[in-house]
């Protein structure tokens, strides 16, 4: 979250104008903070779209601005920290904004709960198995879950697959778990034309995957604010002593 707090210090007054201008600059501030914010938003979104490798729509709407208040509260830019479901923005981002190593997902504990995967591993998923945007889709992991048994690990209800006839006709009983030539994972089990076959969905490695910073959130924040601070101030003088009462 980046906050905009910006005070009479931050106002570019001359001492003669100090005193006329004097009861219009806090809700010029408040204008001024508001502005920048929304200028921050659009500027984020800008270099998100051209850093991220095919952001989703879900994450390209999650960024938010609050306007500030006359009482004392700033504005801010964040992206939202809660869903109904799923994995918020401001989590599954802090590798882009700050570098770092993955921690595991919520897919990849189910997996090391079960015992399918050790807890020193991280699943790595096969190029044929993403999505438009680059990730594996919940529906994807949801099934593979299934078919290893570890669908109900910590979530409270029966999701795996069993030898019903119903459960069967999903096919996620074709997923498994293990080693295969020098690879150990998750693999699917297929039919082909020269007969049974097998394909990786998750490769495991010893060690987490780790990112460098490519979305400098807090930095980009800083220099739009800095670029902008004069000039959105100005002209937010200039509209409230415009439309203030005699």
């Amino acid at each position: 979250m980046f906050k905009l707090d910006i005070g009479v210090n931050d106002a570019p007054l001359t001492k003669s104008a100090m005193e006329l201008q004097r009861r219009h600059i806090p809700f010029a501030l408040v204008l001024t903070a508001t502005r920048l914010a929304q200028r921050v938003k659009e500027g984020e979104l800008s270099v998100l779209k051209k850093r991220l490798d095919r952001p989703t729509p879900t994450t390209l709407n999650s960024l938010f601005v609050k306007a500030a208040t006359t009482r004392g509260k700033p504005a801010q830019v964040y992206f939202k920290d809660q869903w109904t479901s799923g994995i918020p923005a401001d989590t599954y981002l802090q590798q882009a904004v700050f570098g770092g190593l993955r921690p595991h997902k919520r897919f990849e504990k189910s997996l090391i709960a079960r015992g399918i995967m050790r807890a020193g591993q991280y699943a790595l998923p096969s190029a044929s198995f993403l999505n438009q945007y680059g990730n594996v889709s919940r529906g994807t992991m949801t099934k593979v879950l299934s078919g290893l048994g570890a669908a109900e690990s910590g979530r409270g209800y029966a999701a795996n697959a069993t030898d019903s006839k119903r459960s069967m006709s999903k096919g996620n009983r074709r997923f498994f778990g293990g080693v295969v030539g020098d690879e150990t994972g998750v693999w699917e089990r297929m039919n082909t034309k020269w007969g049974d076959a097998v394909r990786p969905v998750f490769i495991f490695s010893d060690g987490p995957p780790g990112y460098r910073t490519i979305f400098p959130f807090f930095k980009i924040a800083e220099n739009i604010v800095k670029a902008n601070k004069d000039q959105e101030f100005a002209g937010a003088l200039g509209q409230a002593m415009a439309t203030a009462r005699p």
